[in-house]
């Protein structure tokens, strides 16, 4: 009998070129190479904090290809139905930090053809879905290509199916979707019946425009959500609830930031890792907002997501500290 899973997801990996310094890329002399995706970021990181997890995609049959393999075999991620690809590439990009605007990173996308985005329904296997108790879903996959898009819709209906939580990350990228107009017309009904939604602020006023975040919140609820966190970045994050609570938490102060990409992928696999352990909502948020500062604090998305030990000595250190954790 193959094993269990407690969460699977579907999206592209790729290899990001990360400037050593700070600064215009037209400059750049030195990259670092990092293994990067958001569904693979979300993967590896509850993986770290002691979750079976299983990722769906497709590489090319290249080096870069080969390092997400090695990578992802390295972080114990269940690889079966990753399928490698001698027709397209793996998909890279380049991150520009601190540039033009300080504290902030930007993104160059070099994916177009990828082998991710050749993924399809032949992709999505009913058995592989049916392992697990979760399916971990973002906006950026389906917005690849009409063929990525059909692959997730399929995922979803057999997780809905067959009574697993889908948990829906917005990831809105309108270079991707090409418009507004487009991404909320092909997202809505991706999302609706998702237990849980995590997004901000800018994702919930491209779905649903001109309502605020609470009002927002309660849309999704119709939809068929329990809970719709809302990350806040410096401001924090702040989580709805079907049943009315509401919580508003800080976010936790760093000394420096190197890199912010991948903060948010730490967060989720942080509080999804929480809630399912414990199902306390405050105490979730708050260590999703630690284990994104967290991984602010390096080059690359997956290399400082901690384990549960790790969350937990940096949780007494900032209790220590200050009236975060009390």
């Amino acid at each position: 009998m193959e094993n269990r899973l407690d969460f699977v997801s579907i999206g592209e990996v790729m290899i990001q070129l990360n400037n050593i310094t700070p600064g215009p890329l037209r400059y750049a002399r030195y990259f670092e190479t990092h293994v990067a995706g958001s569904e693979a970021n979300v993967m590896v990181g509850l993986r770290k904090l002691g979750h079976r997890t299983g990722l769906i995609t497709r590489v090319g049959n290249d080096e870069f290809g080969e390092m997400i393999l090695r990578t992802l075999r390295g972080e114990d991620i269940d690889i079966s139905h990753v399928r490698v690809m001698d027709e397209a590439p793996t998909g890279i990009y380049f991150v520009q930090r601190h540039f033009p605007i300080p504290g902030k990173s930007t993104v160059i996308y070099y994916r177009h053809g990828s082998a991710a985005s050749h993924m399809g329904e032949d992709d999505v296997d009913e058995k592989y879905i049916k392992r697990a108790s979760v399916l971990f879903l973002t906006g950026i996959t389906p917005a690849l290509s009409e063929s990525c898009y059909r692959a997730v819709v399929k995922a979803r209906g057999i997780a809905l199916e067959n009574g697993l939580d889908v948990v829906f990350d917005t990831n809105i990228r309108i270079k991707l979707w090409k418009s507004a107009d487009n991404a909320r017309s092909k997202l809505i009904p991706l999302i609706s019946g998702s237990r849980i939604v995590l997004t901000n602020k800018e994702d919930l006023e491209i779905l649903f425009p001109g309502k605020g975040v609470a009002d927002a919140a309660k849309s999704l609820f119709d939809m068929g959500s329990e809970i719709v966190v809302v990350k806040k970045g410096e401001e924090g994050s702040e989580l709805y609830s079907r049943d009315g609570r509401f919580f508003d938490e800080k976010a936790i102060s760093i000394p420096f930031v190197e890199d912010v990409i991948g903060a948010g992928d730490a967060f989720d696999a942080a509080f999804l890792s929480i809630l399912y352990r414990s199902r306390d909502l405050r105490m979730a948020l708050r260590y999703a907002n630690i284990a994104g500062a967290l991984v602010a604090t390096v080059r690359g998305d997956m290399e400082a997501q901690p384990s549960i030990k790790e969350l937990e000595i940096l949780g007494r250190y900032i209790k220590e500290r200050m009236d975060y954790l009390r």
